[in-house]
């Protein structure tokens, strides 16, 4: 067996959504305690290593599926996608086909990440071997745990930390009421058309006489709502360690990691121009049972990442394709 933990440094090429609760109309972006040089705590901006860790597992995924050639036509069944994306359920018995120990060391051996990450079977939760860091922002407050090798890489790159606040930007925007532009009314029906005016006018009624009641209940859908996000640029640090026990194991380690690099995204509100992060600067520690090396994460993630895991998925491509569009209890 051997530990190997990847640390990298990541840029946000886009600002970051990664909100913990709602106040009102107003998202709030997930915090947590660090505890600062003198016993006092700063709430610190961070994106969950769950969310980190689901992102990691739907690489590796889409990886293989892309690797036996089956992203065209997958026709996966839902057990099995929920084992490959989610790491299944625990379910009860039924006409389906139950995971049971023996039957998830075969599909290790089919699907090695699922040995990574981990899963469920019939008789419960199998761990994983892969731990997952949460995504700190590089900033004054977290200047106690940063690692050596990316302070030296601050100040090399004359890059200067500074307070997590100045990272932290609102944002407001208003959702609008099609019902109630005058340019989309013209397309209601005519009572539909009505029904908007009847409200229009309702709504102006109860605004002369001061009626809240009358008001609240004629009012458009038009909203107003706020969100904070990370400003983009901002730098993180994150780490992966995992325990292989083979060169396939370690291989498909690094398949994982090489997958989630080419299109890194993490948080909400990706499909208005949030959540892509971008590779800086990594490195790699091998650790021994004493103490651990450190090597540049560049050479590891090589071309020939991946090579002797893919030569392994081709080899048992039909094996898991049968696996993949079969009713699987998960």
């Amino acid at each position: 067996m051997q530990t190997t933990k990847f640390e990298m440094i990541v840029r946000a090429k886009t600002p970051i959504v990664h909100t913990q609760e709602s106040i009102g109309n107003a998202a709030v972006f997930a915090r947590k305690r660090v505890r600062q040089k003198g016993g006092s705590f700063a709430m610190v901006p961070f994106v969950s290593g769950n969310s980190m860790r689901h992102q990691l597992r739907s690489a590796a995924a889409y990886g293989t599926l892309h690797a036996a050639g089956i992203l065209d036509d997958p026709q996966l069944s839902a057990g099995a996608t929920r084992l490959l994306f989610n790491g299944g359920m625990v379910t009860k018995k039924g006409n389906a086909s139950v995971v049971n120990i023996e039957q998830y060391r075969k599909l290790v051996a089919l699907f090695p990440p699922l040995g990574l990450f981990g899963g469920c079977i019939d008789s419960g939760v199998r761990d994983g071997k892969i731990d997952v860091d949460e995504l700190d922002v590089l900033c004054t407050e977290q200047s106690l745990y940063i690692p050596e090798w990316i302070s030296g890489w601050l100040e090399r790159e004359h890059e200067v930390l500074d307070s997590c606040r100045t990272t932290i930007e609102e944002i407001q925007h208003v959702k609008m009421d099609a019902v109630a532009l005058d340019s989309t009314k013209q397309l209601l029906s005519p009572q539909a058309r009505a029904d908007a005016h009847a409200r229009e006018l309702a709504s102006s009624s109860a605004h002369e006489s001061g009626d809240a009641l009358a008001k609240k209940e004629s009012k458009s859908g038009m909203m107003p709502y706020s969100f904070e996000r990370l400003a983009q640029g901002t730098l993180f640090k994150w780490g992966v360690t995992a325990r292989t026990h083979s060169d396939l194991d370690f291989d498909a380690y690094c398949f994982s990691i090489a997958c989630l690099l080419n299109n890194f995204r993490v948080g909400g509100k990706a499909g208005v121009g949030h959540g892509q992060l971008e590779f800086v600067a990594g490195a790699r520690i091998a650790f021994a049972p004493i103490t651990g090396s450190l090597e540049n994460i560049g050479a590891e993630l090589a071309p020939k990442t991946g090579e002797l895991y893919k030569a392994h998925v081709t080899a048992r491509k039909d094996e898991l394709i049968e696996w993949l569009r079969s009713n699987v209890n998960s």
